[in-house]
């Protein structure tokens, strides 16, 4: 079960976080793991686990191309295509931000997943799985938080148009929304992790390894009917207040 046996996976954002942790779980899976990202290193990350690296800034169309060109070439077309890639920006409030930081959030988070839709279907193989990055930001709002939950609902909200248009190929499009997750992005010393303990009914920060999980899931062939869902992984923040938060609360 859930095995991706002869599957090839492209994963932007491969080379930390959630897209390592989901590149290295899918090489276990069997499946042939394209891993995509900026740094100089990812070559060597990718060897340590069996992964082959193309290095490219999927902001840059061109770039993108060449990228899913050269995973097609090196494996054939694509079955499992995670649109990872991505940046955050919170703190600021809506009075206080900027736009320059938000156009460079949605050049990061939103255009540049579009492009890997819009130029990724087209080299994926029919009845293949397409997992969009979102958050659960773009369900569940927080002051500071405008820019980056405005480009995560975004991100549902392409997913479903894309799951809409790709069925016929019968190419599955899901969205995972995890809340807070140990990451480069979410160092310990991050003022979200003190709020996420005291908000999040589990008392504590996802790993990174959980998320892969959710992603293996929406994958395999196993889940072949689940289709255009944004899936929150979040510890059960969404689903209302937990006991900690009432403490507090009360308190």
């Amino acid at each position: 079960m859930f095995g991706l046996d002869d599957k090839t996976a492209f994963i932007t954002g491969g080379t930390a976080g959630i897209g390592l942790a989901t590149a290295q779980r899918f090489c276990r899976a069997g499946a042939r793991v394209v891993i995509v990202g900026r740094r100089g290193e990812g070559k060597e990350i990718a060897a340590q686990f069996g992964a082959h690296f193309i290095q490219a800034d999927v902001t840059d169309e061109q770039q993108l191309l060449e990228a899913l060109d050269g995973a097609v070439e090196e494996f054939g077309p694509i079955d499992i295509l995670f649109n990872n890639a991505g940046i955050e920006n919170t703190g600021p409030t809506i009075e206080e931000s900027g736009n320059d930081e938000f156009q460079r959030l949605i050049d990061v988070d939103l255009k540049a997943p579009y492009a890997v839709l819009h130029h990724g279907a087209s080299r994926m193989r029919d009845g293949g799985s397409i997992i969009n990055t979102s958050s659960v930001a773009g369900m569940f709002q927080l002051p500071g938080y405008s820019q980056y939950s405005a480009v995560k609902s975004a991100i549902i909200s392409l997913t479903k148009s894309a799951a809409l248009e790709l069925a016929p190929r019968n190419i599955r499009v899901n969205a995972i929304c995890p809340g807070s997750v140990w990451s480069e992005m979410l160092p310990p010393d991050h003022p979200e992790v003190d709020i996420a303990k005291v908000i999040c009914p589990l008392e504590r920060i996802c790993e990174a390894e959980e998320v892969a999980a959710l992603v293996h899931f929406l994958a395999a062939d196993d889940c072949r009917y689940i289709n255009g869902a944004a899936i929150p992984i979040d510890g059960g923040l969404t689903s209302g207040l937990g006991y900690p938060l009432l403490e507090k609360i009360l308190a």
